[in-house]
């Protein structure tokens, strides 16, 4: 370790030679009160997931892995030991924030006995969910075809990529419409409208204060449509990437973006 990472670490609680990954973060070097933060975010519905990688192997473990559980009060603690993966489930928030700062500021494992090993192969449910959610919001079986043909999509290392080629492809299409989190009315209305053509959803746009913003404007017209949801995918920015879903694809939609570790969420909660 450098004589400036050495006072990094014990000066300021800040880790240059540990990585950490999460939706909106993903470089070497953090504070301490980053995992904080990154569970925080999960707890709050904002990401699901945080992970920190130390520079070389502690006790054999290479990763720990933070995932929201079935519950959003609880998580599912992931680590990665000499090759294999190792499960510790429905821990609470702040049961995992103390293991991870343990495992980075003391380089300490849980008790053994408190995780099992993960028998079996995530990447075959990863790959069926992005294939689901894929032919699902492309809504055409010719184009998901082609677009899952073309795009490396076999385990969870390929999701991020994946992720954004999906995006990039239903814009094309015009299934998504992407907006600055700045956008004035005059620009979402007709953003609006283009994605609902053909479902009678015209927005009411005198309802609609011209100081407010774009989570407001979509809590107004979900809480007065019926059938669809106006939603949007998180793209890792300030922009707003928004669909409009009828409800039950919503649904099936935000699970399966769960399983590859993204998120679809109403308009409101992004």
């Amino acid at each position: 370790m450098s004589i400036y990472n050495w006072i990094q670490k014990v000066f300021f609680e800040t880790y240059e030679e540990w990585h950490m990954k999460d939706p909106n973060y993903d470089r070497n070097g953090f504070h301490i009160i980053g995992i904080d933060n990154s569970l925080k975010a999960m707890h709050d519905g904002y990401t699901t997931y945080a992970e920190i990688s130390p520079s070389h192997a502690i006790k054999g473990c290479t990763s720990m892995k933070a995932v929201v559980g079935k519950s959003k009060e609880l998580v599912n603690l992931y680590l990665k030991i000499e090759d294999k993966k190792y499960l510790i489930s429905d821990l609470s928030y702040s049961d995992a924030v103390k293991i991870m700062r343990a495992f980075v500021k003391k380089e300490v494992l849980p008790d053994a006995k408190t995780y099992t090993e993960v028998i079996g192969n995530d990447d075959a449910i990863v790959k069926s969910a992005f294939e689901d959610l894929s032919k699902l919001l492309l809504a055409d079986p010719k184009t998901a075809q082609r677009f899952l043909k073309k795009h490396k999509h076999e385990s969870m290392e390929d999701m991020d990529h994946a992720w954004e080629e999906l995006f990039f492809a239903l814009e094309r299409k015009g299934k998504v419409k992407e907006l600055d989190w700045k956008a004035r009315k005059d620009s979402f209305i007709p953003a609006v409208r283009k994605l609902s053509a053909g479902l009678n959803l015209d927005p009411n746009e005198k309802i609609l204060n011209d100081e407010e913003d774009i989570p407001r404007w979509g809590k107004i017209l979900n809480a007065q449509w019926t059938e669809c949801v106006l939603s949007a995918m998180d793209i890792g920015s300030d922009s707003y990437a928004m669909m409009v879903l009828s409800k039950e694809d919503f649904e099936k939609a935000r699970e399966l973006a769960k399983v590859i570790l993204h998120r679809i969420a109403v308009i409101e909660e992004m």
